[in-house]
């Protein structure tokens, strides 16, 4: 019998982009909090030049485990929705996530090319979860 694998490109598209989405509105607020703690510490405007050192100290670091999180999170459901589950599907989600990330970086610094590899290996753990489950899911029902 022939089946035909569909590929849920939509669903990896959209997962990996969420992903990205929420974890830089995460970082942001992250920076905004931390700038609202400081303004009110000092009761009126905070220290930009504070700010900026927190924020180029604290994101680099943060914003990639944050990401990793959420791709796993992202591959995981992907995985366990397709018809046809592999683990590449949530490499995948993981590469779309990181690729607005690409935008934002020049030449990118051990750091950063770390935290771009976080992504698909974050999409691979996800994937693998997923599929570990379903095989643990489909062992228990087959008795």
């Amino acid at each position: 019998m022939n089946v035909t694998q569909r590929v849920p490109w939509l669903s990896i598209i959209i997962a990996g982009m969420a992903a990205f989405i929420v974890s830089f509105i995460g970082s942001f607020l992250v920076v905004s909090v931390y700038a609202i703690s400081l303004g009110m510490e000092a009761r009126g405007a905070p220290d930009p030049a504070k700010i900026n050192a927190f924020a180029s100290n604290v994101i680099p670091f943060l914003s990639p485990v944050l990401l990793s999180l959420l791709v796993v999170v992202g591959a995981y459901r992907v995985v366990r929705r397709a018809r046809s589950p592999q683990l590449w599907q949530g490499v995948l989600v993981g590469v779309v996530a990181i690729l607005p990330s690409l935008i934002f970086i020049g030449t990118p610094d051990p750091v950063e090319v770390g935290g771009l590899l976080l992504g698909p290996a974050a999409g691979l753990l996800g994937a693998y979860l997923a599929l570990r489950k379903a095989r643990v899911s489909l062992r228990n029902a087959n008795g």
